[in-house]
C-alpha cells in the first residue's frame, strides 16, 4: 500500500446549494454505523471501487481513481462499493472503512471532518499553508462524475451522510440477484461487512466439498462474517424484497468454504493497482451460472464476466480482458478441475452420484480417520456416516 492513500475515503460527506434548504441532507452522522454519501450539488453517489490512490498537497498531485461518483439511489441500493462504515474518534476526526480497507489503516492517521450548519460536511486537509477540499468535480447531470481537490463552487464541496437502515425506504442495502431458474433468483456475492438476512425466502449457501463434476451447497443459518464468499438465493428479483442487516461485528469465519471473492472491478485502473480488477482464468477460475436447466459452475460462460476495455493514450495502458464482476464469489480451479461442476444442496445425492461414477480401479471402502473397513467399493449396510470408496468422499445415509 503506497503511504499517499490519504484520502482515499475522504469522499464522505455532501454539500450546500443555494436550494439547499428544499433538499433533504440526510440523517448526517448520528454514531459509529454504515452510511451512504452523496453530493448535494451533483446528487452522486461515493463508491470505492479499489485500495490504492495517491494525494501529495504540496506538489498538488493527485489520483483518485479509486473513487467514483455515480447517480442513482437505486444502483448504490445493491453495491457494497457504496457502504461506508465511519467511526467518531474525537470531535473532528474520523476512520472510515470500506471494501476491507480504510484511512487510518492505509496512512496510520484519521480523516477531519467539519460539519456545517445545513447538516451537511466538508472534508479537507492541509499542509503548512496549504489546504485542500474534496470536491464532485463534475459539474451538470451527467450519470458520472469524478473526486478532485478544486472547483469554483463552494457547493460542490460538500456532502451528505445518511445512515443505513435496513427498514429505510431507499436507503437500505439488497441483493439485486442477476441469475434465475424456475422462478428462483441467485447471485454471487462477497463483501466486507458481515451481515444476515431479513427479507423472507433468502437463504446464503458456501460450498463445503467438490468432487468431479459435483459440488455441494451447504447453508450457512444465520449470521454471515464479515468477507465471506457467498451464493444468496432470494425469491424476487427486486432489491427491496431482498434486504440484508449490516452487523457491526462479525462470527468466526465459516470453516470449509470452498469460495473465493473479488472487491474490485475498476476499468479506470489499468495496471496502477493489482487489486483493482481480477482478469479471469478459464483454467483457475469457474463461475456460478446456470446451464442446461441446472446451477453449475462453469468457464464456458462469458456473459457472467465483466469485459474491460481501456486504452489510455497518454499513460500508454491498454486493458483489454474478461474480469471477475466486483463484488462477487467465483471458484478456484485446478488442472483436474471439469470446465462445468453441477451444484447440489443433497450430500446423499452427491454422495450417490460420486459412489455410482467412482474410478473402478480403486477399491477399499475406508473410515474417515483412514482406517479400512473392507476390501471391496460396497457400501451396503454401512452405519450412516461419511467414508472414503474407491478413493473418493461419499455420504451413506
Amino acid at each position: 500500500m503506497r503511504k499517499h492513500c490519504t484520502f482515499f475515503l475522504f469522499t464522505l460527506f455532501a454539500l450546500a446549494t443555494t436550494h439547499a434548504q428544499e433538499v433533504d441532507t440526510g440523517t448526517g452522522f448520528v454514531g459509529d454505523g454504515y452510511y451512504r454519501v452523496h453530493n448535494l450539488a451533483t446528487q452522486r453517489y461515493v463508491y470505492v471501487t479499489d485500495n490504492k490512490d495517491y494525494f501529495d498537497i504540496a506538489f498538488d498531485k493527485e489520483d483518485f481513481q479509486a473513487i467514483q461518483l455515480w447517480k442513482d439511489a437505486e444502483k448504490a441500493i445493491s453495491d457494497p462499493a457504496s457502504v461506508i462504515y465511519i467511526t467518531k474518534i474525537d470531535n473532528t476526526t474520523y476512520d472510515l472503512m470500506a471494501q476491507a480497507t480504510g484511512v487510518h489503516s492505509l496512512t496510520g492517521y484519521y480523516v477531519n471532518v467539519s460539519l456545517k450548519t445545513d447538516n451537511t460536511y466538508e472534508v479537507s486537509a492541509s499542509k503548512g499553508s496549504i489546504t485542500k477540499y474534496l470536491y464532485d468535480g463534475k459539474s451538470g447531470s451527467a450519470a458520472q462524475g469524478y473526486m478532485g481537490t478544486s472547483g469554483k463552487d463552494i457547493s460542490y464541496r460538500r456532502w451528505i451522510v445518511d445512515k443505513i437502515e435496513t427498514d429505510h425506504a431507499i436507503n437500505y442495502v439488497g441483493i439485486k440477484p442477476t441469475i434465475e431458474l424456475n422462478g428462483v433468483y441467485y447471485q454471487p456475492f462477497y463483501a466486507s461487512f458481515p451481515f444476515r438476512a431479513v427479507s423472507p425466502d433468502m437463504h446464503i449457501y458456501y460450498i463445503s466439498d467438490a468432487e468431479g463434476e459435483y459440488a455441494l451447497l451447504q447453508e450457512i443459518e444465520g449470521d454471515i462474517p464479515a468477507s465471506t464468499p457467498v451464493i444468496i438465493e432470494c425469491a424476487s428479483p427486486n432489491p427491496t424484497d431482498n434486504r440484508i442487516e449490516l452487523l457491526t461485528s462479525t462470527t468466526a469465519k465459516v470453516k470449509g468454504n470452498l469460495l473465493r471473492g473479488v472487491y474490485f472491478c475498476n476499468g479506470k485502473r489499468p495496471e496502477r493497482s493489482k487489486d483493482a480488477y481480477k482478469k479471469f482464468d478459464p483454467a483457475t477460475m469457474r463461475v456460478f451460472t446456470v446451464a442446461n436447466g441446472k446451477l453449475v459452475l462453469s468457464n464456458q460462460d462469458e456473459s457472467r464476466l465483466n469485459n474491460i476495455k481501456v486504452t489510455d493514450f497518454e499513460e500508454l495502458i491498454v486493458v483489454d480482458a474478461l474480469c471477475l464482476y466486483a463484488n462477487t464469489s467465483y471458484f478456484p480451479a485446478n488442472a483436474s478441475t471439469p470446465d462445468v461442476i453441477e451444484l447440489t444442496d443433497d450430500p446423499d445425492a452427491i454422495g450417490s452420484v460420486l459412489a455410482e461414477n467412482r474410478d473402478k480401479t480403486e477399491m477399499g471402502v475406508y473410515s474417515i480417520s483412514g482406517t479400512l473397513l473392507r476390501q471391496t467399493n460396497d457400501v451396503q449396510g454401512l452405519p450412516s456416516g461419511l467414508y472414503i470408496v474407491g478413493g473418493r468422499k461419499i455420504a451413506v445415509k
